[in-house]
């Protein structure tokens, strides 16, 4: 029914509740500065996904200085707004109708099965009875974002895998009960799936690293933060030798024949873990420089976030609405509408003829 882009179009986002981390970087970041050479990319800046924890006043207070910090960052780590097209969730409505429609079609046990879903509701200490609407949709609400760009590549960390499944499921659904509108989305996994966090807050190192959880290496960290956060990993009791924090920093951070190397060496001691965080520290540390040196610039020029982001969402905004016409016609709303706009207004033009006229 629709035509699919000359090019593999790409979508991902970030909730803006804070800056962005090392597990953002080794997540998905890294994939989506490398795809934008030969895919049409979008970032999304999720504001909305941010309130299906947290919805008070003071979280929206702070939203937009958080969204200016990802955007930031995002530009810092190379992506490009000439390539690839940044904007903001909320300020593109046609999503909250697309969402609506693809709630129609989602069952809620496929919901209440995910356990990503319980995963969040636990971070932000929700009781299960207080799982609000919000948070047990937000995975359609994703799809939405999804299918709204017509996305066929999501580049995600391992444990956002099956919301990227739920929605190639809906997709699936919709294409064979209304026709072929939207491509089938994959998820993209990066060759570190998850990166745990540091040895800080309550969860340290035996839990992904998170904004929520308070273990992270955010990527505009100071060198001797990041340096001191780093050196916080140690070996953990109970944890296979290939699972270990330090393993996975190595092989998240080091060329894989050195940190293949290095974490033998480690797990059979012949090198301490002072010696190959060392390594590690370094790898980080060079690989941020460059992020560090072009948010200098970045933040020297003011409203060029403003204006990457407007500029963005204007391209998104003709993007979704384009979308959306095509799911209304597959849908006959569209159709429907025409032929009461046209009924409606030859009656009201016969109504303004004169008696005895055609």
């Amino acid at each position: 029914m629709s035509e699919r882009p000359l090019r593999p179009r790409v979508l991902t986002g970030d909730r803006p509740t804070g800056p962005l981390h090392l597990g953002h970087l080794v997540g998905s970041l890294r994939s989506r500065v490398a795809m934008q050479d030969d895919h049409a990319c979008y970032v999304l800046i999720a504001d909305l996904h941010a309130l299906s924890t947290r919805s008070d006043r003071e979280r929206l207070d702070a939203m937009g200085a958080h969204v200016r910090a990802i955007v930031t960052d995002l530009l810092a780590a190379g992506i490009d707004p000439a390539r690839t097209t940044v904007y903001l969730q909320s300020a593109v409505p046609a999503v909250y109708d697309l969402a609506v429609l693809l709630q129609m079609i989602t069952p809620r046990r496929k919901l209440e099965e995910l356990p990503s879903l319980a995963a969040m509701a636990e971070a932000a200490r929700i009781a299960a009875g207080d799982v609000t609407l919000g948070l047990l949709g937000y995975p359609v609400l994703q799809a939405a974002d999804i299918l709204m760009a017509r996305a066929e590549i999501v580049p995600v960390g391992a444990d956002n895998v099956e919301r990227v499944e739920l929605a190639r499921t809906l997709a699936a659904t919709f294409n064979e009960r209304y026709g072929d509108v939207f491509p089938l989305p994959a998820p993209h996994v990066g060759k570190v799936p998850v990166l745990p966090g540091v040895e800080i807050g309550p969860a340290g190192s035996r839990r992904k690293m998170s904004k929520s959880l308070g273990n992270t290496v955010w990527l505009s960290d100071p060198p001797e933060t990041v340096a001191d956060k780093l050196a916080t990993l140690r070996r953990l009791e109970g944890v296979a030798d290939e699972d270990q924090p330090v393993a996975v920093f190595a092989r998240a951070f080091l060329p894989e024949d050195e940190a293949d190397e290095a974490v033998r060496d480690w797990a059979a001691d012949r090198l301490s873990t002072g010696a190959i965080l060392e390594r590690i520290t370094r790898a980080v540390l060079d690989e941020l420089e460059p992020i560090r040196a072009r948010r200098a610039e970045i933040e020297a020029e003011p409203d060029l976030v403003d204006e990457v982001l407007v500029d963005g969402t204007i391209r998104a905004r003709d993007v979704a609405y384009a979308t959306l016409e095509n799911v209304r016609r597959a849908m006959g709303f569209a159709d429907f509408w025409d032929r009461a706009v046209e009924a409606a207004h030859a009656r009201s033009k016969a109504r303004k003829s004169p008696y005895g006229t055609p």
